[in-house]
């Protein structure tokens, strides 16, 4: 992770959710208005080779496409296509079918094979702002049901809160603020910043690279959910996951970025650092 599959359709910028098992991606080319790809994220490639918690999660998150897909779009069918003939891992497109124009944004669009089989090769070429409006809109739908799924009658002050950071060598420090973090909330989100967003802004690689950093993440416990973070807009993490508070350390205060959201410190764990760490094993210059 990522295999091939997921590069080739444009994860992790087209990430729509990360569930245990597997990616929804909005699909790159739109041969009609909402269709994505569900990609295992197990190393398997045939169908059969799916574990059994794949294949159990996998009704679910059907489920939650026909609703949201219902919901927003109000789609006629929906087609499932395996066909695994180029890109050899599990994965599925997923194109809704339109009877009639869909309109989104103030634009319609057609389903241009309609009553046909949908072709893959056809693409609606969304202008940037409607493709990006059309990924935050599905995050969004896709948050909304796991809201309503939450246990309303926690007594936990937050019911989904979210910290990130680059995670480059995992230690002590890392894990104390998601453990506390977690016993605030019901619902944890941690961003990962991807390899891109850390040479943007340290002028270096990661020590780690970003699919062995995330998948650390989400093999943790105290975690609900692993989310790239591509850049460093905050608010938009907060709208999009409808999130109640962020926890960051409290050399934070006073510095981060301003968001609708309560903001709660955590002391760094002493000693800790994973610059330290890192000259430690020689791997960064001292300054």
């Amino acid at each position: 992770m990522p295999h091939a599959t997921l590069r080739k359709f444009d994860y992790p910028s087209s990430l729509i959710k990360s569930y245990q098992y597997w990616h929804l991606l909005l699909r790159p080319g739109q041969p009609t208005l909402g269709s994505m790809v569900l990609i295992c994220k197990e190393n398997v490639h045939h169908y059969s080779e799916i574990s059994d918690l794949a294949a159990d999660e996998q009704k679910l998150i059907i489920a939650d496409i026909e609703k949201v897909l219902s919901q927003r779009f109000e789609y006629s069918k929906i087609n499932y296509l395996m066909l695994m003939m180029v890109d050899p891992a599990v994965h599925f497109h997923v194109i809704p079918r339109y009877e009639f124009a869909v309109e989104f944004c103030g634009k319609e669009f057609l389903d241009s094979q309609w009553p046909k089989p949908p072709s893959l090769g056809d693409d609606l070429a969304l202008e940037t702002i409607y493709r990006d409006e059309l990924l935050k809109t599905l995050k969004s739908d896709f948050c909304s049901i796991g809201l309503s799924q939450q246990d309303a009658s926690s007594s936990k002050p937050y019911r989904r809160m979210y910290t990130s950071g680059c995670f480059d060598i995992f230690h002590q420090g890392h894990l104390n603020i998601l453990k506390k973090t977690k016993e605030l909330c019901d619902y944890l989100i941690v961003g990962v910043s991807t390899d891109e967003l850390i040479i943007k802004s340290k002028g270096r690689p990661p020590i780690i690279p970003f699919e062995e950093r995330i998948s650390i993440l989400e093999a943790n416990r105290y975690v609900d959910e692993v989310i790239p973070q591509v850049d460093k807009n905050k608010q938009d993490v907060v709208d999009q996951y409808q999130i109640d508070a962020i926890s960051v350390g409290s050399d934070w205060k006073g510095k981060y970025p301003p968001v609708t959201c309560e903001m709660v410190y955590f002391d760094y764990t002493p000693n800790v650092s994973s610059t330290v760490l890192k000259q430690k094993l020689n791997l960064t210059p001292k300054s």
